[in-house]
């Protein structure tokens, strides 16, 4: 997994959840046209990284190729006969686990 990761680089406390929390707290919603450079920014900013914008300025212009059985391998996901299985010893099982966990529920 690149290390761009949100996840990855926050230790797994930040992820796509809180960039787009960030995105509607400012006001972003489908009713507004924001340029993709603020949209980034933005999401950055709620999880106080700046890898969405430098994952734009990388693959912008250039077409990059994503390992996608790498990256399912070690997020330890694999499927066999139609069934998904999950490795818990994989290495980033954690931030699978962290990326599928339900939503905390507010009290």
């Amino acid at each position: 997994m690149s290390k761009a990761c949100l996840r990855r680089r926050t230790g797994n406390r930040r992820g796509l959840q809180d960039a787009l929390r960030a995105i509607v707290a400012a006001g972003g919603n489908v009713g507004r046209t924001w340029p993709v450079e603020r949209v980034l920014s933005t999401a950055d900013a709620g999880t106080g990284t700046h890898v969405l914008v430098e994952l734009y300025e990388q693959m912008k212009d250039t077409p990059v190729r994503v390992d996608l059985p790498a990256l399912w391998r070690q997020l330890g996901v694999s499927m066999q006969s139609g069934i998904v299985n999950f490795d818990e010893s994989a290495p980033l099982s954690t931030i699978r686990r962290a990326i599928t966990a339900a939503p905390a529920v507010a009290s």
